[in-house]
């Protein structure tokens, strides 16, 4: 399906970047702050940050909303999913305007987060009436079964990378399973948000069930901590999801962490290189290198190393860096002018520590600027560095591959594992059985064979070590939203022995 992308939106007509709260958006009453496109840096909206009773309030609302739709036939609550999908779908010309408007990515990346938004929530829609117990093998006396019922109300802290997307990944889940949801909106994207809660609301979902609150960490923090929230749904940095577990762990809450990666993108010299070339630009240059499960470390074998890095190079050189909404518009900008900043830091870092710049790192020719642009940064890390450069290890979020040699799979695997992250990984080879044992071999979470990016919707995705906690999608993910219970009926009490 493809949208009408012939006008764009004024920022005059950008909806008010407030909280949602009952069905409607609202101002959340503290500290105002000010979003700005990362494209030209123009002033999009101002802000109001959620105050502690806002947040109260919408825990309180959502408390308030849950039993009910809890009770509701989870076909009626499949029903109002797929309408909210329905109306992305028919709105989505204006939605991806406003996605490229408040992340700074292209027009073709924003319009593949709303159609797959859409996607999540039909894929949520067919979980909900699914989503089962079991019953277990009897002993004679008593009948012993389990069921899956909602946890309660829920706190998705969403990142900026990918809000609307990221919206509608936590929330179809959590209400196909009959919960209610308090998204808190990152503060670096914060327009699409309230726009989806408005589209649920539309769709005929009952007022409290999504709320949204605007602001910095201590709104997260505030929310993360209320008693009203029974689990939190946190997307983000490693270095947040830290304070997250930290924080919901006083009243024991469920915790879904999907955090930071450095996962490995491995090329055997036998491996298709067209293809490889393809998907290891992509995997690490989309949305401007902004993805949690970006390829940023580019691991060749030596047989091809030379060839392959170069054309790697070519490729990143003539990617085109501009405009968020220009049509020929390749890698856009990054989310602000001070992550443009942190990146190229850390580029500068890596070569004082040794890392030699192949291509890229700087800001491009011809941009806008007031625009947070980066051009795409090949970085190579020689062997026998008396340290590996941090940036191996350390996740940039931003457009930037290091790209390191080996010999043989045995040392592939050594590299890919050095890392604390196991977030996902990939490897290239026509040798199925070095394939499949570099998969199982690799710490990870996901594993591509021959690909790099493609994800499944019924495929449960998560990480390991500091990559998280807790699977999204799938069966898995979706019963990950709720709690399960066992019952046990008793058929023969009355023929039991007294324990006195």
């Amino acid at each position: 399906m493809s949208p009408d992308l012939s006008e764009h939106i004024a920022v005059a007509d950008l909806p008010p970047a407030h909280g949602f709260l009952a069905g409607a958006l609202r101002g959340g009453g503290g500290p105002e702050f000010t979003t700005r496109h990362p494209g030209d840096g123009s002033v999009l909206a101002t802000v109001e940050a959620a105050t502690d009773a806002f947040v109260d309030e919408a825990v309180a609302g959502a408390v308030a909303a849950q039993p009910d739709w809890a009770r509701t036939s989870p076909h009626e609550r499949a029903r109002i999913l797929r309408a909210a999908a329905d109306l992305i779908e028919a709105r989505a010309g204006r939605l991806v305007h406003l996605v490229a408007l408040d992340n700074g990515k292209t027009l073709a990346e924003a319009c593949g987060d709303v159609f797959v938004a859409a996607a999540h929530l039909r894929a949520a829609a067919g979980w909900a009436a699914t989503l089962e117990g079991v019953t277990l093998p009897a002993d004679g006396s008593t009948l012993r079964m389990t069921f899956r019922e909602p946890v309660g109300v829920v706190a998705a802290v969403i990142p900026f990378n990918t809000t609307f997307m990221f919206a509608a990944q936590k929330a179809g889940p959590a209400l196909a399973a009959g919960n209610a949801i308090v998204i808190k909106a990152p503060e670096l994207s914060p327009l699409a948000a309230p726009v989806f809660a408005e589209l649920l609301t539309a769709a005929e979902l009952p007022a409290g069930l999504v709320q949204v609150v605007q602001g910095a960490g201590e709104v997260g923090r505030r929310l993360v901590e209320h008693p009203g929230v029974s689990m939190v749904s946190f997307t983000g940095s490693t270095a947040v999801g830290r304070q997250v577990m930290g924080s919901a762990a006083y009243g024991m809450k469920r915790v879904l962490l999907e955090l930071g990666g450095k996962s490995a993108n491995i090329v055997y010299a036998d491996a298709d290189l067209d293809a490889a070339l393809h998907a290891a630009v992509g995997g690490v240059f989309r949305n401007a290198g902004q993805r949690c499960f970006s390829g940023s470390r580019l691991l060749v074998e030596e047989p091809v190393a030379d060839a392959f890095t170069a054309r790697v190079v070519e490729v990143a050189r003539s990617i085109r860096v501009g405009d968020p909404f220009a049509a020929d518009t390749q890698l856009g900008a990054l989310i602000s002018a001070e992550e443009a900043a942190r990146v190229r830091g850390m580029i500068d870092k890596a070569v004082g520590q040794g890392a030699r710049v192949l291509t890229g790192g700087d800001a491009p020719p011809g941009v806008h600027p007031g625009g947070a642009f980066v051009a795409p940064a090949v970085l190579e890390i020689p062997a026998g560095l008396p340290r590996v450069p941090d940036i191996v290890y350390d996740e940039v979020f931003g457009p930037v591959l290091t790209v390191q040699r080996f010999s043989g799979a045995r040392q592939a695997v050594e590299l890919a594992n050095d890392s604390p992250f196991g977030l996902v990984g990939g490897c290239w080879t026509r040798d199925l059985d070095r394939a499949l044992t570099t998969a199982r071999a690799v710490r990870s979470g996901y594993f591509w064979i021959n690909s790099y990016g493609a994800l499944a919707l019924d495929a449960p995705i998560g990480g390991v070590g500091l990559s998280g906690v807790g699977r999204e999608l799938g069966r898995v993910g979706h019963e990950a939203y709720t709690e399960l219970k066992t019952v046990i009926v008793d058929t023969a009490a009355a023929d039991a022995p007294r324990w006195y």
